[in-house]
């Protein structure tokens, strides 16, 4: 009998390194980690990262320590300097008491890290410190000391705006609180979200949470942060007088079969009881096809066009305080305006990937709103129906290029079935199948579009009035002659 063998990974002097020693080290170095932080800065999920690596990456400043190093970002980390000095000038501190508070906030801020990085205890401090400092300082300057000029010397604002709100180039924002708490006059947050979405999405105070980043701050005056969620789907198997588990695998797999199997244990039952078990089968499997049908009509809608000729009106939504807040109503399908720029890409991709990363902790809006502009935009022509109600503003090259933002930002995106838009999608779908709404558009579009037609459409009408009643008293006067 061959005797066991033992798998070796390397030789370190005279000590093998078995699978089992490796794994062990492994968990062992886990234990010790600090883990009381959950990850909340992640690298962009590689399904929408490996084809969009520009929208994630810093142009001009690294922050964290993702990106700390690259050669392209060296000139910007000197200027990090500068601003620190500003800080301590009118924050009223020494250095030392900016790295006393991070000193005993470092382990908490690597473990919000969702991947490991090589870096010395005080490098990260350092690091921190820096990166702190220069945020809390850039929004002073540009909120309350109103220094645009030292703001923009030697780069562009936007583009440091827009780098501060990439998902892999953030610092904990309980860093950046501490810091924060050496200003005098302390910055509103509301209006930084304001600065890093340029306006581009409403913005409206959130209810009380816990802010992990500057992206998710953005993140948290865009979207409200739900209750409990009254759209969400329930198992059929939850339901009251549904079978249990075993029964239901059991049934599933007689459905799929194509036809009822009577299993050994069956074989006895009188014919009437068997009878009425396969007609509870088949209602079974009727309401499975239903709810399966039902699942689709709430991951996908028509195009704008189809819309529209199903008989659906587009119309803004005036003055909403939430981009993702969508409506439909009577026929009216009410959208919030948007506005699209270069700017507004970067900023989806990455509260996408926020949600991608964080689906039990961030409501899924953002995914949800990008896959229904995806669904709604497919030509130009619905670009333009869009732009035509005031939904879309497009400041891009062509309409082709709208089309392309939205198809190629809501690929590779993840949404759940009970997702928040997912009763509109139903309705829509309902409300597109009924042949009155079809043909009554039909009729508009094609009697109603004009002053002309519809004095046409009056005219003929009066005219099969006129005609009716000359009919009328024809017959009449045929049947009931004058005496």
């Amino acid at each position: 009998m061959a005797s066991q063998k033992e798998i070796t990974l390397g030789v370190e002097g005279a000590h093998v390194i078995t699978v089992e020693d490796k794994m062990k080290g492994k968990l062992t170095k886990l234990w010790e980690e600090d883990h009381s932080e959950e990850f909340t800065i992640f690298r962009a999920p590689f399904n929408i990262r490996h084809s969009k690596k520009i929208m994630f990456e810093p142009s001009v400043i690294s922050i964290g320590p993702y990106y700390l190093g690259r050669p392209h970002l060296r000139a910007m980390q000197e200027k990090k300097w500068r601003f620190l000095q500003s800080f301590l000038d009118h924050g009223g501190c020494q250095i030392e008491d900016c790295i006393s508070k991070i000193k005993k906030l470092e382990r908490r801020a690597v473990s919000c890290y969702s991947e490991t990085f090589k870096m010395k205890s005080n490098d990260f401090i350092e690091m921190m410190v820096l990166d702190g400092c220069f945020i809390v300082e850039f929004f002073h300057k540009y909120i309350i000391a109103k220094d645009h000029k030292a703001i923009n010397e030697g780069w562009i604002s936007l583009i440091i705006e827009n780098d501060l709100i990439l998902l892999e180039n953030q610092i904990p924002f309980f860093i950046i609180e501490e810091l924060h708490g050496f200003l005098e006059n302390p910055l509103d947050f509301a209006e930084i979200a304001r600065i890093l979405t340029r306006q581009k999405i409403p913005i409206k105070a959130p209810s009380q949470q816990k802010i992990h980043h500057l992206l998710h701050l953005c993140h948290c005056y865009a979207v409200p942060v739900p209750g409990n969620p009254s759209h969400s789907t329930e198992n059929v198997d939850s339901l009251p007088g549904q079978p249990s588990d075993a029964t239901q695998n059991a049934v599933s797999a007689k459905l799929h079969s194509g036809g009822m199997q009577i299993a050994a244990s069956e074989q006895n039952l009188p014919p009437s009881i068997l009878c009425i078990r396969g007609i509870i089968l088949f209602l079974k499997n009727l309401w499975h096809k239903k709810a399966e049908k039902e699942e689709r009509e709430g991951m996908t809608i028509p195009c704008a066009t189809e819309l529209v000729e199903a008989g659906v009106k587009f119309k803004k939504l005036e003055q909403s305080d939430e981009l993702t807040k969508i409506t439909f109503q009577s026929g009216i399908l009410w959208i919030p305006r948007l506005q699209i720029d270069d700017s507004i890409r970067p900023l989806f991709m990455n509260l996408i990937a926020l949600e991608q990363c964080m689906s039990l902790q961030v409501p899924n809006h953002f995914s949800t709103y990008i896959m229904f502009m995806d669904k709604l935009v497919n030509t130009r022509r619905d670009v333009r129906i869009l732009r035509d109600k005031g939904i879309l503003n497009n400041m891009l090259a062509s309409e082709e290029d709208v089309t392309l933002f939205f198809n190629q930002t809501g690929q590779s995106v993840y949404i759940p079935q009970d997702h928040y838009l997912a009763e509109l999608f139903k309705m829509l779908n309902k409300y597109c199948k009924s042949s009155y709404h079809k043909n009554r558009a039909r009729f508009c579009h094609d009697y109603c579009n004009s002053p002309w037609s519809i004095i046409s459409v009056i005219a003929g009408i009066v005219l099969l009035i006129l005609t009716f009643a000359q009919t009328f008293m024809a017959v009449f006067s045929y049947i009931r002659p004058p005496s």
